[in-house]
């Protein structure tokens, strides 16, 4: 068996419900599976559709920069063995945090 590369291989990181990605890579979910991101994302009654089509995002924009764009419906057919990972609550935390900045004067804070 052939190894696979690593952008076939390394984990996908998704953060639910932020799906991006091009207009010819949602063509391509399309063709693959004849359903639309919206029939898959929002009306399908399996969740995993939802991390399918996150996933499929994120391995189309990796096979671009690797060179090598599978068809359609290989794309799909890895996306769903790829394995996922979610993104943490810290990842997804402000990094300035809901305070204001330690470092801006008074004035910016109080308004005075």
């Amino acid at each position: 068996m052939t190894k696979r590369p690593a952008w076939q291989t390394e984990p996908v990181t998704v953060v639910p419900g932020d799906v991006r990605m091009s207009p010819e890579a949602m063509r391509m979910i399309k063709k693959a599976t004849g359903r639309t991101i919206t029939e898959l994302t929002k009306e399908s009654e399996d969740e995993a559709d939802g991390f399918q089509v996150m996933t499929f995002g994120e391995l189309y924009r990796r096979a671009l920069e690797a060179g090598h764009m599978p068809d359609a419906g290989a794309l799909w057919e890895l996306a769903g063995q790829v394995e996922i990972q979610f993104a943490s609550e810290d990842m997804l935390a402000d990094p300035l945090g809901a305070g204001s900045s330690p470092t801006s004067p008074p004035s910016v804070t109080s308004g005075g």
